[in-house]
């Protein structure tokens, strides 16, 4: 699994609401999450490096916002049009954006 380091810069950053978002309702605070990430993109994004609890917090957390994310359709309600994930070259404009689509519901709302 190759990480997007964009993407996940981005994350780690600007983007750190979906980061605290993940977090909520969960004992882990944000910046333990961005620390995780921030490592991750000291070392190129080599998974392997990281320890059994930074593992373990990936897994948990980052993994769900950098790979397989659902769209949830054009309403929001779960009706995408298309395979119902999000292609991994159109996340970081869906994070960005605010607007988690999948390009099939992307061209719909066009």
């Amino acid at each position: 699994m190759e990480i997007d380091l964009d993407l996940l810069d981005y994350l780690c950053h600007k983007g750190v609401h979906h980061i605290e978002a993940a977090v909520r309702g969960h004992q882990h605070l944000p910046r333990t999450v961005v620390g995780v990430g921030t490592f991750l993109l000291d070392q190129d994004g080599y998974v392997d490096l990281l320890t059994a609890k930074q593992q373990a917090t990936f897994d948990k957390f980052l993994q769900p916002l950098l790979f397989d994310v659902p769209c949830l359709g054009p309403t929001g309600t779960g009706d995408c049009r298309g395979d119902g994930r999000i292609e991994p070259e159109l996340l970081l404009k869906g994070y960005r954006d605010d607007e988690l689509l999948c390009g099939r519901c992307r061209q719909e709302l066009d």
